[in-house]
């Protein structure tokens, strides 16, 4: 065997163990935990499975469950602006987080996420829309297996607290709080 053909046979092995080797996830429980009336959002796992090839997916649905209609203000993307995964509902500054990536993200010149969160910048102007009686709107948000530590139970969270998503149907405007909870467990891998 020449050389050129062991390096390289070598070289593609061993880059298969490293892939092999990364954590893979399944997302087995989403709910949503609560919400702020007259809203209500709910989620559709549509991708479990959060592996570096694949993301998990899940779709985040708002509706407006009232008799009037309901003006969201947010930033980045509308209705529910950057979000992000982490191990507890109310984050503090010093929490880990993983940045949800949205293809909502790529049509926009407000929000700028490279995947897995790497690199993000937000426009500070506020999107705010009506959301009608009995109208829903709904955004996809992917998770790479890549991006979490551990399996666990995680909260999707806001990214920028300061520039959370609100809500008005008159003129004082209330935070849109709503809790979705995701339980996550490690994915069985082949042995080698």
């Amino acid at each position: 065997m020449k050389r050129r053909t062991f390096v390289a046979g070598t070289l593609s092995i061993a880059g298969l163990s490293g892939c092999l080797g990364d954590t893979e996830y399944r997302i087995i429980d989403t709910a949503v935990e609560s919400a702020s009336e007259p809203l209500s959002v709910s989620v559709h796992l549509a991708a479990a499975d959060a592996t570096i090839e694949h993301p998990a997916a899940l779709t985040l649905s708002l509706e407006n469950t009232g008799d009037e209609s309901v003006r969201i203000r947010s930033y980045g993307v509308w209705p529910f602006g950057v979000l992000a995964v982490a191990p507890s509902s109310t984050p503090d500054e010093e929490t880990w987080r993983t940045t949800l990536f949205s293809p909502s993200y790529e049509a926009t010149d407000r929000v700028e996420v490279g995947r897995g969160g790497s690199s993000l910048s937000l426009d500070g102007t506020p999107l705010t829309r009506t959301l009608e009686p009995d109208d829903t709107v709904s955004r996809r948000y992917e998770l790479r297996g890549n991006d979490l530590p551990r399996p666990g139970t995680y909260y999707v969270v806001e990214r920028f607290e300061s520039k959370a998503t609100r809500y008005a149907r008159a003129d004082e405007w209330e935070p849109l709080e709503y809790r979705v909870r995701l339980h996550i467990e490690k994915n069985s891998r082949l042995p080698m």
